[in-house]
C-alpha cells in the first residue's frame, strides 16, 4: 500500500508522528518513505489506513481510499494549502491555549488506543483530546478547576451526537421566539453590577435578552448555543477583545448587531458541524469533563488506558482573567470568586500574601521534598534577583517553586487513575525569565520529567514540536516551540 501525504507543508514532528502511528496501525510492517509519502510492506489494510492522521490517504491493490482525518479538514479547509485545524467542534470557540488536535489524534493511534477504550485529560482546557477521543471512538474523561473549561468542553461533546437538524430546529425557534430581538430590562444583582461597566447598556440588555431566550427555547442543547454567544462577548464588550487582560478597547464596536452575528455564527458552527457528522455520524461515546483539581480526581473515574494534556507551564495564561467575562455572564462563578479561582490555578502568576511568605519560605528549605535540580534551580533564580526587578519578577521564583510542587502532585494524582503500562503524553512548552539584567531559560519539559519520575513515572522520550505557537495574542512571548513529553506507568 502506498499512502499519500497532504498538499501542505509538515514540520519534522509531524513526519516522525506519521511514521510512528503508521508503524503502530499497521502492526508492524515494513515503511520505506517515497517522495509522494510511505510505502507499506505487509501489516494490516484500508481499515486502519483509514485511521491515519497525516496522511491523506492511499493506494493499494483495489484502489484510492481517503483518511477520516483528510475528509474532516476537506470540511473547513479554504484553497490555501494548509493544515486546518478547526474541523468538526474544535472551532466552536476560540479558547486561549489550545493545542493542536492532531497531535492529540496520532497519539491515540501511537499508543493503539483501540475504540471502546478509556483515555484521560488531567487539564482538559476548552476539549482538545476529548474531542478526538470521541471521534476515535473512545471514552474521554477530563477534569480542569475552571468551570468555563469544563463548559465549552461538555458543549463541544453535546454537539458532537446532536443531529445538525436538530440545532437548525432549535435556532428557528429561537429566533421566532417573541423575546429573542426585544430587550429585557435587568434585574440588578451582583453579576449584573460586574457586568455593567463591561458592556453600554443597550447591549448588556441585548446578551441577557439572548441568554434568557436560549435558556427557555434551546432545551439541551442551550450549552452549545451559549458557548457560541461566549465566543461573540469580548467583541462585542468595551473590553479590549485583543488584549489577554482587563484594559479599555480603544478600537470601534463592530457595526453589526449582535443577534444578527449570534446568528450568523450559529449558521456557520453548523455547516461545519454537518459536514463532520456526515463523516463519522452521531453515534459516538460521549465523554465528559468535571470540574475538578487534578490533585485529586474521582478514584472511581479510572482506570485508564492513556493520559493526553497539554498542561499549564509556570506562569500561564491568564485564563479566569481572559474568559471572566463569559464566567460571570454564564453564571459558572460569582465575582467575587474570580481573583481566588485564578490564584487556585497550577501554573498562576495570581498568588499573594500569606500564602505568598509561606511558599518562600518552603523554597529556601525546600520544605515540599522536591527534586534536588528543581529545587536549586529556583534557588538560583532567588538569589538573581535585584532591586531593578520588578513585582512580576520578583515573584516568579516562589510562583515556579509553587509551580513545581503543585505539578508533582497532579502526577502523582494521575498515576493512581492509570492501567500499569498506560502511557502519558504532554504537550508543553519552555519558557524564559529575565532576573537582574540575565535571562534564564526554564526547560519546563525537563522539569516536569524529573517531577514525574519522583512519583514512579518512568520517562519514555522527550520530542521537539518545532515552532508550533499555542495563541495568537501577544506573540512576542508566546511559546515558540513545544516539546512531547512521554512517560509511561511502570
Amino acid at each position: 500500500m502506498r499512502l499519500n501525504w497532504h498538499d501542505y507543508s509538515y514540520y519534522p514532528y509531524e513526519r516522525e508522528l506519521a511514521v510512528r502511528e503508521a508503524a503502530a496501525l499497521f502492526g508492524g510492517p515494513d515503511l520505506r518513505e517515497i517522495p509522494s509519502g510511505l510505502e507499506v510492506t505487509g501489516g494490516k489494510g484500508a481499515k486502519a489506513a483509514e485511521r491515519l492522521t497525516y496522511f491523506a490517504g492511499g493506494e493499494n491493490g483495489r484502489g484510492p481510499m481517503e483518511t477520516l482525518q483528510s475528509r474532516l479538514e476537506c470540511t473547513v479547509r479554504t484553497s490555501r494549502p494548509r493544515q486546518a485545524t478547526r474541523y468538526s467542534v474544535h472551532g466552536l470557540h476560540e479558547y486561549k491555549g489550545k493545542f493542536n488536535p492532531q497531535v492529540a489524534k496520532a497519539l491515540l493511534n501511537i499508543f493503539e488506543i483501540a475504540p471502546g477504550r478509556r483515555v484521560f485529560d488531567p487539564f482538559c482546557g476548552s476539549g482538545t483530546t476529548l474531542v478526538e477521543c470521541a471521534h476515535a471512538g473512545v471514552l474521554g474523561h477530563g477534569v480542569d478547576l475552571n468551570p468555563f473549561a469544563v463548559f465549552l468542553t461538555n458543549a463541544k461533546l453535546q454537539a458532537l451526537v446532536t443531529p445538525v437538524a436538530h440545532l437548525r430546529a432549535d435556532l428557528r425557534r429561537l429566533s421566532s421566539s417573541p423575546t429573542f430581538r426585544r430587550s429585557v430590562s435587568v434585574d440588578e444583582n451582583a453579576r449584573i453590577r460586574y457586568l455593567r461597566p463591561w458592556f453600554t447598556p443597550k447591549m448588556l440588555d441585548m446578551i441577557e435578552t439572548i441568554r434568557i431566550a436560549v435558556e427557555g427555547a434551546a432545551g439541551p442543547s442551550a450549552p452549545v448555543f451559549l458557548a457560541i454567544a461566549s465566543n461573540l462577548l469580548r467583541d462585542y464588550s468595551l473590553q479590549d477583545p485583543k488584549d489577554l487582560r482587563t484594559r479599555r478597547r480603544r478600537t470601534p464596536m463592530p457595526r453589526t448587531p449582535f443577534p444578527e452575528a449570534f446568528t450568523t455564527a450559529c449558521e456557520r458552527f453548523f455547516d461545519r458541524l454537518e459536514s463532520a457528522q456526515a463523516v463519522l455520524g452521531t453515534c459516538l461515546p460521549q465523554g465528559s469533563a468535571k470540574r475538578c483539581d487534578a490533585r485529586c480526581p474521582a478514584p472511581d473515574a479510572g482506570p485508564f488506558d492513556a493520559a493526553i494534556t497539554s498542561p499549564p507551564y509556570a506562569m500561564a495564561l491568564p485564563y479566569i482573567d481572559t474568559q471572566r467575562l463569559s464566567l460571570v455572564w454564564l453564571g459558572l462563578l460569582e465575582p467575587d470568586g474570580i481573583r481566588s479561582l485564578e490564584s487556585e490555578l497550577i501554573g498562576s502568576r495570581e498568588f499573594g500574601g500569606a500564602a505568598r511568605r509561606t511558599v518562600t519560605d518552603a523554597l529556601q528549605e525546600n520544605a515540599d521534598g522536591l527534586p534536588d535540580a528543581e529545587a536549586a534551580f529556583c534557588r538560583r533564580l532567588q538569589d538573581a534577583l535585584s532591586e531593578q526587578d520588578g513585582f512580576r519578577r520578583k515573584a516568579l521564583p516562589v510562583l515556579l517553586y509553587r509551580y513545581f510542587a503543585l505539578m508533582r502532585d497532579s502526577f502523582r494524582a494521575t498515576r493512581s487513575v492509570m492501567r500499569k503500562d498506560a502511557p502519558f503524553a504532554l504537550i508543553v512548552g519552555r519558557n524564559h525569565t529575565v532576573l537582574g539584567g540575565i535571562r534564564y531559560d526554564i526547560d519546563t519539559p525537563s522539569h516536569l520529567a524529573a517531577l514525574a519520575a519522583q512519583t514512579g513515572w518512568k520517562l519514555k522520550e522527550l520530542m521537539p514540536l518545532q515552532t508550533y505557537r499555542r495563541y495568537g495574542y501577544h506573540v512576542s512571548n508566546a511559546v515558540r516551540a513545544e516539546t512531547l513529553v512521554v512517560l509511561a506507568n511502570p
